[in-house]
């Protein structure tokens, strides 16, 4: 008897969505610290036309600098932009759902400080950087819950293919065995060791649907298992795949059982 167990692709498929997660984690840490550094960048800039512009005055008291100072400010805090969305694209881009730089902007950041980045924006806001690195930590912050909700299904999931696993095999291997031959303590042993595998079903299929109805917290953030079951195994046949293999288990099983019983009476 060969059962093909979902469960096994559906830890794979976790394992592989938590590596992806954890690298846009990752993409998430680099994108601030290059704000930061735009935003240093963009600000000694700033602070060397001023000082151009100051050192400029003329005997008069008017400033024939003014126009180069102010031509400097306004370059250097729109190529800050620039910079801006260049470090987006090379970071945070590749683990978007789109390709598209701004609606991943407004996906992953916000709207508005999309719209803030947009060549249409011009200069290179005050306090926009601070926004940004503070956006950009808590969407970090928010990926290191999904990565480690991702990690601790993965690790269930696993948990109950075990199981699974240890009885589909004890099956095939009682299976050689032709129950004409085993004799009435025989068959009440193998009755009862079914027994106990449902028995062992029943309880991982209730702690299965215990999980999908729970919520993962940390803080003030909280993710619905339901959520993410969806967002997991939106492509699988199956919306719970670990379920589906335990009930097609338990079928098994019951149909083990009926077989064996009839064997028993036929005995007495």
């Amino acid at each position: 008897m060969t059962v093909e167990l979902r469960t096994h692709a559906a830890s794979e498929r976790a394992e592989s969505e938590r590596e992806r997660i954890e690298g846009k984690v990752a993409a998430f840490e680099t994108f601030a610290e290059r704000v930061h550094d735009v935003s240093s960048d963009v600000g000694g800039k700033v602070g060397t036309g001023q000082q151009v512009g100051a050192s400029a005055q003329s005997p008069t008291g008017r400033s024939p600098g003014n126009a180069l100072a102010v031509g400097a400010s306004s370059t250097g805090t729109a190529g800050g932009a620039a910079a801006v969305r260049e470090a987006f694209c090379e970071t945070v881009l590749p683990y978007a759902e789109t390709d598209s730089p701004t609606e991943a902007m407004a996906d992953e950041l916000s709207p508005d400080l999309a719209a803030a980045l947009s060549p249409a924006a011009g200069a290179f806001a005050p306090g926009l950087a601070a926004q940004l690195v503070s956006r950009a930590e808590s969407r970090r912050d928010e990926c290191e819950l999904l990565a480690d909700a991702i990690g601790t299904e993965r690790d269930r999931l696993r948990a109950v293919a075990d199981e699974l696993d240890g009885i589909t095999d004890w099956l095939a291997e009682a299976d050689e065995t032709p129950l004409l031959q085993l004799g009435f303590e025989e068959l009440r042993e193998r009755h009862d060791r079914l027994t106990a595998f449902r028995e062992t079903c029943d309880r991982l299929a209730r702690e299965r649907q215990a999980t999908v109805r729970g919520t993962r917290r940390d803080g003030l953030t909280g993710i619905r298992e339901r959520e993410l079951l969806d967002h997991l195994y939106a492509d699988f046949a199956d919306d719970h795949p670990a379920l589906a293999d335990l009930a097609q288990v338990d079928d098994l099983l019951a149909d083990g059982q009926r077989a064996v019983r009839r064997h028993l009476c036929a005995r007495v």
